[in-house]
């Protein structure tokens, strides 16, 4: 069964609870982990069919992509 959320020990004390560290491409449905969270104006690359995207923060928490 997958796993939606992995908390590592390392990790708990670590940013803002619940925060992003992976995205799925809005074009291939690719699973891309990150580094560092996601941000509101970050731009990002999918490692799979290698398009570019602009993240746009929504009022709810969710995030948008916009491609570049």
């Amino acid at each position: 069964m997958p796993l939606d959320y992995y908390e590592d020990e390392d990790d708990k004390d670590a940013g803002a609870k619940g925060a992003r560290k992976d995205f799925d491409c809005p074009e291939c449905n690719a699973n891309n982990p990150l580094e560092d969270a996601l941000k509101d104006g970050q731009e990002v690359l999918c490692n799979y069919c290698g398009c570019e995207f602009l993240v746009k923060a929504m009022d709810n928490g969710r995030f948008k992509f916009k491609e570049l």
